[in-house]
């Protein structure tokens, strides 16, 4: 078959060929950087969920109140050590002592200083249809709470109240729950509490605090918006000394490990905006140092045309061959033959250089041409400097010419030279 039958023309065929390596490419860019673009698609309880069991708004009403939120994915444990608040919101641990995550949450509250730890209450299924809604969620055992608090080693009782509480106390706003979770604790200060239990404890030594959330409604987005619990949920922070602090939210807990990478970095904004340029800068050094685009030039021709070219190199060779004075002793003696030829009369007698010298006489031009004469026999070929003072004898002499010649059908010189 010949490339005329075949299904696709040659450009037809890169065409299609660029546009599926530049799929492929972007395919794979979005395959291990799309989460260093973006925030990832969640609807769980997390910092980036923004659905009803998400943690996005409380995170946006911190940032409004000035509070500077930091959502950590690597070593949350580590940056705990420069005394940032940590906040530890709804974390999900195995079931035992040794799990990998039940290890972290330890180190985290060990490192940390000011720790905020709410407790898990509710599963959800994300909406198939909408990635970052939730289909249904359902109360979570009271077991995934308690290993929580277990493993904080807090001596705590969770426990869930089947009568609504109407009544609280404590220091900070009263919530607005609808079937509360509840702490019962005896080593934990109550913060917030009824007779049935706690909502939120403290427990404090020196240099160090930690708060227990029993119940996350307070702070998710279908409960910041009820009653103070907004209100609460900033004054919790707040008594951490968050807004002088920075607010650590960690999600290595939530399985949302990510390790460190420059790339991604320099893809986040603002740095990615650093990056952009950088590659425009690099493109345009790559342009500008291609050898050639497109079809060669033309080579230039070995004899230019025109007459310049011709007397560049009669004079190259001139100075070359060391000739400066002849040679302005020839352009003066051209020079002399010109006005002869252009003023002197058909058949008058007398040798052109008597002539001349007598029209130079009449015209006051007789010292012109001797200092003429003169500075061409003084010229020196092997001198420094010969090849200016060529150049300037040259000069002279093509004005002389130019002041001789100049309205000669008209001079009254003319005729008194010829006559004398």
């Amino acid at each position: 078959m010949s490339a005329v039958d075949g299904p696709f023309t040659r450009r037809g065929a890169l065409a299609v060929g660029g546009v599926a390596l530049a799929s492929l490419l972007a395919a794979g860019f979005l395959g291990v950087f799309g989460d260093a673009i973006s925030d990832p698609p969640t609807a769980l309880a997390d910092a980036w969920s923004p659905s009803a069991v998400g943690h996005r708004a409380y995170l946006a009403l911190l940032r409004e109140v000035g509070v500077p939120v930091i959502v950590s994915r690597h070593r949350t444990a580590d940056k705990a050590q420069d005394g940032a608040v940590v906040a530890v919101l709804e974390p999900r641990i195995e079931d035992g002592e040794h799990g990998a995550r039940t290890e972290t949450l330890v180190a985290i509250d060990r490192a940390a200083r000011r720790l905020l730890v709410v407790l898990p209450k509710r599963a959800a299924a994300p909406d198939p249809l909408q990635r970052r809604w939730i289909a249904h969620a359902s109360l979570e055992p009271l077991s995934e709470a308690q290993r929580v608090v277990d493993a904080l080693e807090l001596d705590s009782e969770v426990v869930r109240p089947d009568h609504s509480i109407a009544a609280w106390r404590g220091p900070l706003p009263a919530p607005a729950l609808d079937a509360p979770q509840l702490l019962r604790s005896k080593r934990l200060a109550p913060l917030v509490e009824s007779d049935d239990g706690m909502l939120a404890g403290e427990l404090a030594g020196e240099g160090w605090r930690t708060i227990v959330v029993a119940d996350p409604d307070v702070l998710e987005t279908h409960g910041l918006g009820r009653g103070d619990n907004a209100l609460l949920a900033i004054r919790l922070a707040e008594r951490l000394g968050a807004g002088e602090r920075p607010l650590i939210v960690d999600e290595t807990l939530h399985g949302n490990e990510e390790q460190p990478s420059l790339v991604r970095e320099l893809l986040r904004f603002p740095l990615v905006l650093a990056t952009l340029q950088a590659l425009l800068v690099a493109g345009l050094l790559a342009w500008a140092a291609l050898v050639r685009f497109g079809r060669p030039r033309p080579p230039p021709p070995a004899l230019a045309p025109g007459k310049a070219f011709l007397v560049e190199n009669t004079a190259e060779l001139l100075r070359h061959g060391g000739h400066l004075r002849h040679a302005a002793a020839a352009y003066l003696r051209a020079a002399k033959d010109d006005i002869v030829a252009r003023l002197r009369p058909p058949g008058e007698p007398g040798a052109p250089d008597a002539w001349l010298a007598r029209i130079a006489a009449a015209r006051g031009r007789t010292r012109d041409l001797r200092m003429i004469e003169e500075r061409v026999r003084k010229i020196e070929d092997a001198r420094h400097g010969a090849e200016a003072e060529t150049v300037r004898a040259a000069q002279a002499i093509h004005r002389f010419r130019q002041e001789m010649t100049h309205g000669a059908a008209d001079d009254p010189g003319r005729d008194r030279a010829a006559q004398g």
